[in-house]
Parts: structure tokens; C-alpha cells; sequence
């Protein structure tokens, strides 16, 4: 029964690899060609071919992906209102803390040593390391939360049963992301296009059986998401990564990866940190409804932006991670770039409104409020396509990023508590737009001394060479 799902899915992946090659040819690239002399002046080398070709790939999958997910989420807001949404925002921002020691950055690592290797026997040594070690992380920090969990219900002011489905949550989120982060390490960029959509139609189809029978809660989106992560996860280990998985620890491989993945951790934490701590402090001043509206006018104004540089970044890093010309892509990085500004903006205010008037009048539009949503989402997709940059060149790059989301989360937690029992919603977003602000000013002052020292370290070696 599995050899025969697997042999359709393999079937059905080919067929995808040759519309989606199709589709490249005919409609993507005379006009990235087209854009890219005109903004670099000069022609498109078979490096950038490759990677536009690979963007294609998860750009097309990511896209059918999200009109799933959109609708899910258009449903799911429509159905179960602020109150319910809210519910399952916070059950979702609450998982994303406790995911943190279950997964401590081993991902990136991941991503960024398999990637740079094209040793088939390391690669295995490092995927093989990293789920050994995530498992036995993931079983320690379920057994402590499950001792302290009432404990954890008190500083989150929720329920424990919110505080058991946020475990739940982040225990297959955490097997999602480890499954399709192998993916992007062995740059199967193509087959991580299927898994895109499929998640996405997993998604929305169980939420919709749930809705048939009846079950209109916020346990519903809970529960649909965890069957769509579970789902995907396991048919990706079915059919690419079993030759890959001994479950065993190289003490080698372990050192490395832990010394990347602990700077990264640091930069996870403070992620986590500033994309969720206004929910939390939003449910403590104010209420559960009022989360919910802050998570739809969160999704309209986040949703293109995410779309675009996830499917950007997804490809980015580990092409950025293989490359020894860092300078030339932080030049072309800052060439693109405000007009990233100049389109997003007004494409993002557009968009909001149109998803906010899709979820009904549970979710009143404020003008501006959208603004400053739109601003604030700009600002973030700015520095996290620079954050992905510096991670890319190793420990020491890093560092620099971790810096400046550091320097974001403390400054997003002080303004957080400082705005919201002030100008709620408001001050909510706006803590967000200047903390990113302060870090995208960190980046740029820093970013080029980085580079420069880069630079001097490579230059001698390459002489010699």
C-alpha cells in the first residue's frame, strides 16, 4: 500500500518538475532576464539562471500551497470569529516557545554544512546526527513541560488545555520543519515544490471535514494543522530521506553542528520573541478577541510579503551558503532592495485591504492601522532576507544577525509593554516597525565592516592558492 503511494507521488512529482520547467521557460525568464540587466546591468551568468530556475520551482509550489491556506484561514476566521482565532493564535505563538529546545537551531545547521557538502556519506552523517540528537531534545523538553505545565499556563495567562495543544503543536511543527528543512539541504528544490501544495490541500481538506461534522472550535485549526505537518513530514521520510537516516551521532558532525546552531539558536529565540510576545501581551492587557483581530490584520498584511521572500529565502540560503563571492550578492542584495520599497508598499496596503474585506465585519478596517501593518511587514521582510545573508557565511555572520534580532526582541518586549495598555493595537504593530527599524540600522552599520574583514581573510588565501 506504501510503495504504491509513494509510486503515484513519484508519478505525480515528475509531472510537476515538467510544468513547473515548462512554465519557467515560457513565462519567467524573458522577464527576470529583462529586469535583472536593466537593475545589474549585466546579462543573466548560468549561476542565476540555476537560481531563478529553483525560485521558480518553490515559487510555484509555495503559490498553489497558499490559496489553500488562504481559504483555510479565510473559513476558519469567518467561522469561528475573533474569539476563536484568537484562541488558535495563541496556541499556535505559545508552541512557537516551546518548539525552541526541541529543535535549538539544528535545522539551520543542517541546511547550512549539507548544503555547502556534496559528500553523499557526510551528508548522512550530518542528517543522521541532527534527528538523533532533535528527537532526544524533543522527548526531555515534552517530559519537563508536562511536569511544569500549569506553571507555563500562569506565565502565559491561558488554560493548561491551551498550554497541552501548544505542545501538541509544536512537537509535529518541529517534525515538519526538521523533514522539510532536509529538502532545502540537499537542494531538492523541485520536490520540496510538491510537498508545498500538498500540505496546503491537507490543511484545508481536514479542516473542512471537521467543519462538516460539526467540530466549529479553535481545536479544529489546531488539529487540522497537526494532521497536514504529520502527513507531509512522514511521506517526505517515506520517500527521499530513508537512505539518509541511520539515527546515530557522530561526535564530529555533533561539534559542528552545535557551535553554528547555538549562535543560531540565540537569533531563534529572539524570532520567537518578537513575532509572538505582542499576542501574548496583547491577551494579558486586553482579550482573546482583540488577538484575534490582531492575527487577521496580521495575515493580510503579512501574507504576500511571506509569500515572496519565503520562496525567495528558501532557495537563497543554501545557495548563499555555497557561494565565496558573498560581496557580489550583498551588492546586488542592496541594488534590489528599495525596489522591494518601492512596489511592496502600496502592493501590500492593497492586498490587506482585499483580505480584510473577505473576513467579514468581525474584523473592522481601520486605515490606519493598515499602514502601519504595512510598513511594519516591509520593515521585517527587509532585515529577514539580510539576516539569511549573514547567517549564510557561517558562525561569525551569524553573530551579526543574532545581534541585530537580539537588539530587535529586547526593543519589541520594552515598546510592547510600554504601547499596548496605551494605544492597544496600535502600539502593538508600531513596537514592531521600529524595532525592526533599529535593527535593519544595526545591520547596515555593521553588515559592511563584516564584509570587509571577509574580505580581507579571502583575498590572502586565494593569492596563495
Amino acid at each position: 500500500m506504501v510503495r504504491a503511494i509513494t509510486d503515484r507521488l513519484i508519478k505525480g512529482q515528475c509531472c510537476l518538475n515538467i510544468t513547473i520547467r515548462n512554465t519557467f521557460s515560457q513565462l519567467f525568464r524573458g522577464p527576470i532576464s529583462f529586469f535583472y540587466e536593466r537593475i545589474f546591468h549585466e546579462p543573466m551568468g548560468e549561476e542565476v539562471i540555476k537560481f531563478v530556475r529553483n525560485v521558480s520551482y518553490v515559487g510555484l509550489g509555495t503559490m498553489l500551497s497558499s490559496i489553500f491556506s488562504f481559504s483555510y484561514n479565510l473559513i476558519a476566521g469567518r467561522v469561528l470569529g475573533p474569539s476563536g482565532y484568537g484562541n488558535f493564535t495563541l496556541v499556535q505563538s505559545i508552541a512557537m516557545f516551546l518548539y525552541i529546545p526541541m529543535l535549538l537551531g539544528l535545522n539551520s545547521a543542517m541546511i547550512k554544512y549539507c548544503a555547502e557538502s556534496r559528500d553523499q556519506y557526510q551528508q548522512r552523517k550530518i542528517m543522521s546526527t541532527t534527528y538523533s540528537v532533535v528527537i532526544c531534545l524533543t522527548i526531555v523538553s515534552v517530559m519537563l513541560y508536562d511536569i511544569f505545565k500549569h506553571h507555563i499556563a500562569v506565565i502565559f495567562s491561558v488554560d493548561q488545555e491551551i498550554i497541552e495543544l501548544s505542545i501538541i503543536f509544536a512537537v509535529i511543527f518541529v517534525f515538519y520543519t526538521l523533514t522539510t528543512s532536509s529538502l532545502c539541504s540537499l537542494h531538492l528544490m523541485k520536490d520540496y515544490a510538491i510537498f508545498q501544495p500538498m500540505y496546503g490541500i491537507t490543511l484545508l481538506s481536514v479542516f473542512l471535514f471537521f467543519i462538516h461534522i460539526q467540530f466549529n472550535s479553535f481545536k479544529t485549526m489546531v488539529y487540522a494543522n497537526c494532521l497536514a505537518y504529520g502527513i507531509v513530514g512522514s511521506i517526505i521520510v517515506l520517500i527521499f530521506l530513508k537512505k539518509y537516516l541511520a539515527f546515530t551521532i557522530d561526535r564530529s558532525c555533533f561539534s559542528t553542528l552545535w557551535k553554528y546552531s547555538s549562535v543560531v539558536v540565540i537569533g531563534g529565540l529572539s524570532f520567537t520573541l518578537y513575532t509572538n510576545i505582542d499576542r501574548i501581551i496583547i491577551n494579558y492587557y486586553m482579550d482573546v478577541e482583540s488577538v484575534g483581530i490582531y492575527g487577521i490584520y496580521y495575515y493580510a498584511s503579512f501574507t504576500l510579503l511571506t509569500l515572496v521572500s519565503g520562496i525567495f529565502i528558501t532557495v537563497f540560503f543554501p545557495t548563499a551558503s555555497k557561494s565565496h563571492d558573498k560581496r557580489s550578492l550583498y551588492d546586488k542584495l542592496n541594488k534590489t532592495v528599495p525596489y522591494l520599497m518601492i512596489f511592496g508598499t502600496p502592493i501590500t496596503l492593497i492586498g490587506e485591504y482585499t483580505i480584510l474585506r473577505l473576513f467579514g465585519e468581525g474584523y473592522p478596517i481601520q486605515l490606519p492601522l493598515m499602514l502601519i501593518f504595512a510598513i511594519a511587514a516591509m520593515l521585517v521582510t527587509w532585515y529577514g532576507i539580510y539576516a539569511w545573508f549573514f547567517s549564510s557565511e557561517g558562525i561569525e555572520g551569524s553573530k551579526l544577525t543574532v545581534s541585530g534580532t537580539l537588539i530587535i526582541a529586547i526593543a519589541n518586549i520594552i515598546l510592547n509593554i510600554m504601547l499596548i495598555p496605551q494605544i492597544g493595537l496600535y502600539g502593538a504593530i508600531g513596537a514592531t516597525a521600529l524595532a525592526f527599524a533599529l535593527g535593519l540600522y544595526y545591520n547596515f552599520y555593521h553588515g559592511k565592516r563584516f564584509l570587509d574583514s571577509v574580505d580581507s581573510d579571502i583575498k590572502p588565501r586565494l593569492k596563495h592558492t
